[in-house]
């Protein structure tokens, strides 16, 4: 996965953060591509993601637990 590549899942990810925290889910579950499961991606998003309450990964899908606010 390049970085622009990287850029855009990010993005993605946090557009559908914010679109389950306007619908008032309190967690986001997104389906990872096999590219995402590579030691420099899975670094990234663990830097990128500090600030929820739980990330964790089950199967292929990232589950992020929002903080509450």
């Amino acid at each position: 996965m390049n970085n622009d590549e990287l850029r855009d899942l990010l993005n993605s990810i946090e557009s559908a953060v914010n679109n389950d925290a306007m619908s008032g889910n309190h967690v986001t579950t997104y389906t990872l591509s096999d590219d995402a499961f590579t030691e420099k991606v899975l670094d990234v998003l663990s830097e990128k993601l500090q600030g929820y309450k739980d990330v964790r990964i089950d199967g292929s899908n990232l589950v992020l637990t929002h903080t509450d606010k």
